[in-house]
């Protein structure tokens, strides 16, 4: 082993160092500060003055006289190696109140904790790879060993890599990467495991309280940005978010809402008056639509990773205002599904998978379930979309962690329009109800190794095709950018639903010869990364979103693990996939931004895309790059 160049034990520092925070200076007026807002620094500052209170700016006292009173020693539980078990030793540091020597110290604990950080990163990297490995072994020795059982494996309990949490995916669920998952480590890494998740993940509550229980509906208004933000995101929701998840019942109705408000309040600004009027409900939904909006725009990318956060709290605190348990309506089902969508685009999917459970529980708490004769016809055709939306966010959530959806049944039809052919949003109904039902046959059935149910499934999937509004089957029915991204959309969802049931059945072939099913389930996952690359071309605003990421990542591996199934016109998969990495990664690099403390901090789906499938196809994409001329 090397000799330590430094004249103590570094690894006595590195567990100091987990114990010490640079301390944060602030230079906002606390008004600027709960306001999220630029402060100049003055007393009173500029924006205090412009809205009338400069009485309470006031910036923070110094903190010479808090450093007076910190104590010079400190006790803290140390650990000399990272694979060695914890021991605790007192270590006492004095403070040295020099600034250059302040600062070089700094410089050295950074540069240290970079190299912790890198160490542990690769020593993570082997562990997961050696897990992995046992795992498929032991997948492989299972069906060796007892061919005669059925194919459907117990699920596993995997650790989230956003959040530290233990979770549960069934058997077939999606490959644990494409949903930021690790199996769960042994014994030997737990020690290791706990390192990393205290090193670089953020333990975050996403409905965490920004004001006291007591916080009047006037205190959480003053989280709204100004009037030009917010039409603007409104409009990014409009244009990009809606028409892939549309579970406002009337968009237009809440527009017209949301600029008489925008009235009310420059009357009141202007009058130094008080805005009267929303109910918590509704700011509820306007802060949600804000949240999702503005995940949509071109604002920095810090920008809109903190906003939508803040929007996404704000919401959540006018739900718990409106007593949403108790006293539930449309306009508070409509903002928790918009919740559920923001928490899906930040990563947050399990989250979502449980709240969208708590949000169809309070539908049925309402009737929604049901279409109910008293209602005038537009209203329950109203209700019944947006019933059928919250089945389209439960259903495909549900189906991707291969969980038991929240409602397997419904006595609410589909809300069809009078017109030929069926639209985007009701072709995505119809794939969810016969998911739903593929899902009960599988958990009444005997589950046998050729199970009657997935190619009815599938049957039944690639009959939407022919029931669908010619301009979301044909580029040459398109008349407008918006019928070639609902062409696009439909193909990734719908190509992906029939990849999945398909791979149900895999299991059931020999090796010897390349089954039909197999090599339809390779070229649906080629139409899904195709039509991804087509959609991001035509608006990679669009992408964005969870599903059709995530939808196209998964479908990339399925490809890379049925890459030995020939399909006829042969299509080499991994230009394909390098073209899919390429894409992810400048997105990636896009949605990268750094907090305070120096730590990078990722916006969106792509971090997660792109590190499942560098893991998945890392070392055959380099060959294949190192191979190609030039």
């Amino acid at each position: 082993m090397a000799e330590n160049p430094y004249p103590y034990d570094t690894a006595l520092i590195r567990e100091e160092l987990k114990h010490r925070h640079k301390r944060r200076v602030i230079r906002s007026c606390f008004p600027c500060r709960h306001r999220k807002v630029r402060c100049d620094g003055n007393v009173p500052c500029a924006s205090c003055v412009a809205r009338n209170h400069p009485d309470l700016c006031q910036v923070p006292m110094t903190t010479a006289e808090e450093r007076r009173h910190e104590p010079q020693q400190v006790t803290v539980p140390l650990s000399r190696n990272v694979s060695e078990a914890l021991v605790e030793e007192p270590v006492t540091s004095t403070l040295s109140p020099d600034p250059a020597s302040m600062i070089s110290r700094l410089e050295r604990i950074e540069a240290q904790i970079s190299s912790l950080k890198a160490d542990l990163r690769a020593m993570s990297a082997d562990a997961s790879a050696s897990l992995s490995s046992t795992a498929t072994k032991n997948r492989l020795r299972h069906h060796d060993t007892h061919p005669g059982l059925h194919s459907r494996l117990p699920g596993r309990h995997v650790i989230e890599d956003a959040t530290g949490a233990t979770i549960f995916l069934g058997s077939q669920s999606d490959t644990p990467l494409t949903l930021g998952c690790r199996e769960g480590t042994t014994s030997g890494d737990t020690m290791l495991h706990n390192a990393l998740m205290d090193q670089f993940v953020p333990r975050a509550y996403p409905f965490t309280s920004l004001w006291g229980p007591e916080a009047s509906v006037r205190e959480v208004c003053e989280t709204l940005p100004d009037e030009s933000d917010i039409i603007r995101y409104w409009q990014a929701y409009q244009s990009t978010a809606y028409p892939f998840y549309p579970v406002l019942v009337d968009i237009d109705q809440l527009g017209g809402s949301i600029f008489a408000f925008l009235n009310k309040r420059a009357s009141a600004q202007e009058g130094s008056g008080q805005i009267i009027g929303p109910e918590p409900s509704w700011l509820a939904l306007l802060f949600a639509v804000l949240a999702c909006g503005v995940q949509f725009t071109h604002d920095p990318v810090k920008e809109r990773d903190l906003r939508s956060k803040v929007f996404i709290c704000s919401s959540f605190h006018c739900l718990r205002m409106s007593n949403f348990f108790n006293h539930t309506d449309i306009d508070q089902i409509q903002a928790m599904a918009l919740l559920g969508h923001c928490l899906r685009n930040n990563l947050d999917t399990n989250s979502a998978w449980i709240l969208m459970g708590a949000t169809i529980r309070l539908a049925q708490s309402i009737g929604l379930h049901e279409t109910s004769p008293s209602l005038p016809v537009p209203e329950q055709l109203q209700q019944s979309r947006l019933w059928w939306t919250l089945i389209w966010q439960d259903t495909f959530l549900s189906f991707t962690y291969d969980r038991p959806p929240s409602c397997f049944t419904t006595s609410c039809p589909i809300p069809y329009k009078p017109t030929p052919g069926l639209s985007f949003q009701e072709c995505i109904f119809k794939i969810c109800q016969i998911l739903l039902e593929h899902t009960q046959l599988k958990a009444t059935s005997n589950r046998t190794r050729d199970d009657p149910s997935i190619p009815d499934s599938k049957s039944q999937l690639e009959a939407v095709w022919s029931t669908a509004a010619k301009s979301l089957t044909s580029k040459v029915h398109c008349t407008s950018l918006q019928d070639h991204l609902e062409r696009l959309a439909l193909g990734i969802h719908l190509n992906y639903a029939i990849c999945r049931v398909s791979q149900g059945s895999l299991d059931s072939h020999t090796t010897g010869r390349p089954s039909t099913v197999a090599k339809d389930c390779r070229r649906r996952a080629i139409q899904v990364v195709e039509c991804f690359l087509e959609l991001h071309r035509f608006s990679a605003i669009v992408c964005r979103s969870w599903a059709f990421v995530h939808n196209a990542v998964s479908c990339a591996i399925t490809l890379h693990k049925l890459d030995h199934i020939p399909v006829e016109g042969t299509v080499d998969t991994k230009p394909l996939a390098r073209r899919l990495i390429a894409v992810l990664e400048t997105e990636a690099r896009e949605s990268e931004w750094y907090d305070a403390d120096t730590n990078v901090r990722y916006f969106g789906p792509y971090s997660r895309a792109i590190k499942a499938l560098k893991e998945i196809y890392g070392d055959c994409i380099d060959i294949e790059a190192d191979r190609s001329p030039g």
